[in-house]
């Protein structure tokens, strides 16, 4: 006898209790949906046995204690959703760095998670925090965020999917590998039934102080074969159709993220942030893989003792073949990529951009083996900044290279660099065209290229950039219309077809560095002007906006803002009004980095943004200081031309951190937001809850430069009124902006700037109410909600 339901809350909690476990002996009722709610839910079901087409719901708002363990299989058809309901926060689950015993064996190896899954197939894990921590740095202890564990099935374990989770705090200052925030990990561990897993995705979930490894998959050693010398393509024990990708993952004690044991994963658009805060490892690395393909990702802050030996974005290491390291974007680490010299084979790293990499590019590991083979570097930018002095191989530790050719790729330093000490001791090492711009060349180097590459607009370092959609920002790094290495390059076959930046290769293209000559979409470059110079605080358009990273902490958005709108007639774009705040904890308040971009969307109510069709990127604007109450305007220095959108289509102006210091959008209340990251104007065109980071943005084809739009009332001077309505809320000691023409002589210069902020100073009377100036198209309207608000030439979705 079965009990049947799909909505447990039509009875008391705790007769539902009741007649589970009174009607229920064995595993629970089929296709069920269980609302837990308290505590006692909690625990009644959190080792509970559940059916295929389950749906296990925690409430959100609720804080729940110990470590949730539900058994149970699904089926392709009718998969077990662990996941959340109602409205609010998602739901807490805070295991408090407990200990608990193996969930089948009195001797086998205790656990501590926040949420296990043993033995367990077809589940997905959605909309959920977790954490894990009793405030120890113990190291005996094996803490997780989500555990799966796999043990004597003989068989792989099915889909298992774990999406959109915040995983935090897992005893954060914890160093090992074989604990972290997501594991995976398979076993036999009491017969020769080895257990592996087949088609896992970790997708969109935020991981952030998380002791050991952010995440990682791993089989038990005896169970799977080394694959740097397997016979075949794939093994019978590796795990298949690993994919994690648009994972956020940062303050890790360790690695961010370990692909162990697996043929074919695909990593991609995962950001790893300051990784390894209590052990040296590197951020992203596979182990004992083949054909791991790591792409599209970004990787920061990965820094420690100048002595450490395992501090770069990417790591291809051993007993692995076929490693792909391509279109990955790093900095700040102490080198863009380690490769290890035990046994290790065919990897090839093609396409990617490191900028501000501390100490150099590549990192040799193992000094004393030298098993690698075949490893192929080409057509990858390094860009050091001034105050660098970088060593392209082996830095500071003088590592030497192994089996190593190096082609067409591009070093360049706005100071001095070297080759490093031991990159000419190599064994079989080819440097073969390859362009060096003030840093010396390797005596061996066949063809050394050492004149200015000219890089279209080098220096800025964005943070948490859309490696989607948003690889525009980083077009400064392409090779500008002038450059002596447009082509001229060494051809590669089977080269991948595309650059970093996504623009086809065609056959033999002979490209230098990591993308195409152009900057196509790079768009007018801008002034930013400040003195809170948007007309009137009534006709300031206010837009709730909600990061996509919901826990982060403090007010950095670390995540883009967008905006969809739509233009119903060809409309110049000239001025973008901006209201924002300075971060108080960055490191210089003076100055706030931001990059802007325009893309075109098919549905402005729920849409993915179009790659490749930017209609504006502008890369590292230096935004002053504002208080709260003020508005910037970035004026273009040329109009850009939107063209009329008609049905659903129309654009999306998104906002991303530009780098430090960090930003935040000036405050009007915890309301409903609709803005996401990871390339999504919104998301699911679902709007979610608790938005508390706001700005205000208006877009206008009125120039309010000096020299060109000065007298706001159109009257043929430049007067009083004029200069009181442009100046409201004057007495900011960051105002750019003159009364107009103070010398008289019709012309509003820098000169009237200097008279005008001398005489008067900071006492001027701020505008009027009434006194409200009429730009030609400029956008005016408050928006609720879900308000459609038009005016002029906009229409604006909420």
């Amino acid at each position: 006898m079965r009990f049947k339901t799909t909505h447990f809350e039509r009875l008391p909690q705790a007769l539902l209790c009741a007649l589970a476990l009174l009607l229920c002996p064995g595993p629970l009722a089929r296709g069920a949906d269980f609302y837990i709610s308290t505590q006692a839910d909690f625990d009644t079901y959190r080792q509970a046995t559940f059916s295929p087409g389950d749906n296990i719901l925690l409430e959100r708002g609720k804080v729940f204690t110990g470590m949730f363990a539900p058994r149970g299989v699904g089926s392709p058809a009718n998969r077990i959703t662990i996941s959340a309901y109602g409205t609010g926060n998602k739901p807490i689950i805070n295991n408090h760095g407990v200990v608990h015993p193996h969930p089948t064996r009195a001797n086998g190896d205790p656990v501590s998670a926040g949420l296990l899954l043993y033995n367990s197939e077809y589940v997905t894990v959605s909309n959920l925090e977790i954490t894990n921590n009793n405030g120890g740095t113990q190291e005996d202890v094996q803490s997780m965020g989500i555990y799966v564990l796999g043990e004597d099935r003989g068989k792989a374990l099915n889909q298992i999917y774990i999406q959109d989770n915040y995983i935090h705090h897992i005893n954060g200052e914890v160093e090992g590998k074989e604990r972290g925030g997501i594991h995976f990990y398979g076993a036999s561990p009491t017969s020769s039934n080895a257990t592996t897993f087949n088609d896992v995705r970790i997708t969109n979930n935020v991981l952030n102080y998380v002791g050991g490894v952010g995440i990682s998959t791993d089989i038990a050693n005896a169970d799977i074969e080394r694959a740097h010398d397997f016979p075949g393509t794939h093994r019978a024990n590796a795990i298949k159709n690993l994919y994690v990708a648009h994972n956020w993952i940062g303050n890790t004690g360790r690695n961010s993220l370990v692909a162990r044991d697996t043929d074919y994963a695909v990593i991609e658009y995962n950001t790893s942030a300051n990784s390894s805060r209590h052990s040296t490892g590197n951020s992203f690395y596979n182990f004992k893989t083949i054909g791991t393909v790591f792409q599209f990702n970004e990787a920061y802050g990965n820094t420690g003792d100048v002595g450490d030996h395992d501090r770069g974005g990417f790591d291809a290491d051993y007993y692995s073949k076929g490693t792909v390291i391509q279109y990955n974007y790093t900095h700040g680490n102490h080198w863009f990529a380690s490769i290890m010299k035990k046994p290790m084979t065919d990897t090839i790293i093609r396409y990617n951009l490191s900028v501000n990499d501390l100490y150099g590019a590549y990192h040799y590991g193992f000094e004393n083996d030298s098993d690698m083979t075949d490893t192929n570097i080409y057509n990858n930018t390094h860009y050091f900044k001034e105050e660098l002095s970088p060593e392209l191989i082996g830095p500071r530790l003088d590592r030497t290279p192994l089996e190593t050719v190096f082609n067409n790729n591009v070093f360049s330093s706005a100071s001095s660099g070297t080759a490093g000490t031991n990159a000419d001791n190599g064994t079989n090492v080819t440097y073969d065209t390859n362009v060096y711009h003030n840093i010396t060349p390797p005596a061996s180097e066949v063809n050394p290229l050492t004149q200015n590459p000219q890089l279209y607009s080098p220096g800025a370092e964005p943070y948490d950039i859309d490696m989607e959609f948003g690889r525009g920002v980083l077009a400064g790094y392409m090779l500008a219309g002038n450059s002596p290495y447009g082509a001229g390059g060494i051809p590669i076959a089977n080269d991948g077809g595309l650059d970093f930046w996504g623009s086809p290769l065609s056959a033999g293209s002979t490209v230098f560095g990591a993308g195409k000559v152009g900057a196509a979409g790079m768009g007018p470059t801008a002034t930013v002007l400040t003195g809170d110079l948007f007309p009137a605080t009534n006709v300031a358009n206010v837009i709730a906006a909600t990061p996509d990273h919901p826990g982060l902490s403090g007010d950095d958005a670390l995540t883009s803002l967008t905006q969809t709108f739509q233009v119903d007639s060809t409309f110049d774009l000239k001025t973008i009004f901006l209201g924002y705040d300075y971060d108080p904890n960055s490191l210089d308040p003076n100055e706030i980095l931001v990059n802007l971009e325009i893309f075109e969307v098919d549905d402005v109510g729920a849409s993915t943004l179009i790659p490749g069709t930017s209609q504006l990127v502008l890369t590292g604007l230096s935004l002053p200081e504002l208080i709260a109450s003020d508005v910037g305007a970035i004026v273009l220095d040329s109009a850009l031309s939107l063209e009329e959108t008609a049905g659903t289509a129309g654009y999306a102006l998104r906002l991303t951190n530009g780098g430090n210091p960090g930003f935040e959008w000036l405050r009007t209340g915890s309301t409903a937001g609709s803005v996401y990251a990871f390339g999504q104007a919104y998301e699911d065109g679902v709007e979610k809850l608790g938005g508390e980071r706001d700005f205000i943005l208006a877009l206008s084809d009125l120039d309010i430069s000096l020299a060109d739009n000065a007298d706001f009332n159109t009257d043929g001077e430049v007067d009083g009124t004029d200069f009181l309505i442009w100046q409201r809320g004057f007495g900011n000691s960051n105002a750019q902006i003159t009364d107009g023409d103070a010398n008289h002589d019709k012309v509003v210069d820098s000169d009237d700037l200097v008279v005008w902020k001398n005489q008067y100073g900071t006492q001027i009377t701020p505008a009027s109410s009434t006194a409200v100036p009429e730009p030609s198209s400029l956008l005016v309207c408050t928006l609720a909600i879900s308000a459609i608000c038009l005016s002029g030439r906009f229409a604006f979705t909420a």
